[in-house]
């Protein structure tokens, strides 16, 4: 069973989604599909011409760019969709923090409420001070992640930085998707990979899924290939080779998404870690429910854990979570007669009140980033960015 959006029979918008994603895909296309293509190929160009004119506009004139007195560190990737950013951000921050570092992250915090074009703190470190809604899901799940770490949200990320070098003593900020944020100078740009999907057929958007062109990745200074448990050897070796094509010289790492425990909405929602609520795998069958870039790999994730993945209910990417979402979801457990499993970045998205009105069989997967080749070599690359600067 696949339900997109709620609803058994698809919407228009999540027909056009669905033919946009066949359209921008690697494989063959029918002929009535080459005035699409055509039209997507055209707006790729002009957007090509504009992502390259943005960044050689900076590139020509380095004092435009904006500095902060403190290390920072990009996060980002070349491509549209889900490689796991955001926990790759908190094994970064929790990282640098057990070294002594004061670090602080700045994520753009998607749909935020809050932030007038400066920055809002989304967390202090202590407490979270703003709701999903209000700082964004990914923002909000990196506070309740992060002990210790301030993390602030707004599109100006300069302004983000500057607060927290002054409220919190900053010394090294992250720098969340920040790899087409040219505005904000970077002492290092990590550039992360969906080994599943590293960049899809090749286009730049809307023609495919590059948000810039491949020639850009000269600009990395380290790569980590993500979800390598889901690839063969060969793959990642044809990866390896084709990062070598634009940059010769940044280390390359692989990382796995790795599961830690599954536990119910309400032990997770009340940060319990007794194991009280805990959900074996043991072929557990389970709906998956997200709303990501990549719903597969996370259905994927819960497959490798042990579970058994009977159906998924996939929203669009940031989906905010009504009242007939959790209804929907209710009626859709009740018939395949097995709970839900869904993320914590839609986790922290969900209505608690409406979870236990429904009384909804939920439960939250709780995912880390490990890199398990090249750990040695990033850290050598940040020691020596940190040790230069500081």
């Amino acid at each position: 069973m696949l339900s997109t959006a709620g609803g058994e029979a698809m919407s228009f918008r999540n027909w056009a989604t669905a033919y946009f994603h066949y359209l921008t895909g690697s494989g063959p296309h029918r002929c009535w599909d080459w005035p699409a293509l055509a039209l997507l190929s055209g707006a790729s160009w002009l957007y090509r011409k504009g992502v390259l004119a943005k960044y050689h506009s900076i590139a020509s004139h380095p004092e435009r760019q904006e500095h902060v007195p403190a290390v920072v560190i990009s996060l980002g990737n070349i491509t549209v969709g889900g490689t796991g950013k955001t926990p790759t951000a908190c094994m970064l921050a929790r990282r640098l923090q057990a070294q002594g570092w004061r670090v602080a992250l700045l994520n753009r915090g998607y749909r935020s409420q809050r932030e007038q074009g400066g920055a809002a703190v989304m967390s202090d470190g202590q407490h979270v001070l703003l709701t999903a809604e209000e700082g964004g899901d990914e923002a909000c799940l990196m506070a309740r992640s992060l002990p210790g770490v301030p993390v602030l949200v707004g599109r100006h990320r300069a302004a983000g930085g500057r607060l927290a070098v002054e409220r919190f003593g900053t010394q090294v900020l992250l720098l969340d998707d920040g790899f087409q944020h040219w505005q904000l100078y970077r002492d290092l740009d990590i550039v992360l990979v969906d080994g599943t999907n590293p960049f899809g057929n090749g286009h730049v958007l809307p023609r495919g899924i590059l948000r810039e062109p491949l020639e850009q990745l000269a600009r990395a200074g380290a790569f980590i290939i993500t979800k390598r448990d889901q690839i063969s050897q060969d793959r990642a070796d044809a990866i390896v080779r084709q990062l070598r094509q634009y940059n010769w010289q940044a280390p390359v790492a692989m990382a796995i998404h790795k599961p830690s425990r599954c536990l119910s909405f309400a032990a997770w929602h009340e940060g319990r870690s007794d194991g009280a609520g805990e959900l074996r795998p043991d072929g557990q069958p389970v709906l998956a429910v997200s709303a990501l870039g990549n719903p597969a790999s996370f259905e994927r994730t819960l497959s490798d854990a042990g579970f058994t993945v009977t159906g998924a209910i996939r929203y669009e990417d940031h989906h905010q979570y009504s009242r007939d979402d959790i209804r929907q979801m209710a009626d859709q457990a009740a018939a395949a007669g097995c709970p839900l499993v869904t993320t914590e970045k839609d986790a922290v998205k969900l209505p608690a009140s409406l979870i236990h009105e429904y009384d909804l069989p939920l439960y939250v997967l709780s995912i880390t980033i490990e890199i398990v080749e090249g750990q040695e070599t990033i850290d050598t690359i940040l020691q020596a960015v940190l040790e230069d600067k500081l």
